[in-house]
């Protein structure tokens, strides 16, 4: 048995080349989800929610008299 050899190759290097490539297609896509967050849904309602308010600081100042 100690000189039998393996009918298939060894798997050096495929670890390093599949972490490799799974924390790449991670932080693409954590990335990408994030950009997508945080433009496509958070921004337009800060956005909104900073205009409601801006809005009723306006009919509050108009009511004022200022």
């Amino acid at each position: 048995m100690a000189g039998a050899v393996a009918p298939f190759k060894p798997i050096t290097g495929m670890l390093r080349r599949g972490l490799i490539l799974d924390l790449s297609i991670a932080l693409g896509l954590g990335f990408t989800f994030g950009n997508a967050f945080w433009y496509g849904y958070h921004m337009p309602r800060t956005n909104a929610r900073d205009a409601h308010y801006k809005k009723l600081e306006e009919q509050r100042a108009a009511r004022q008299g200022n």
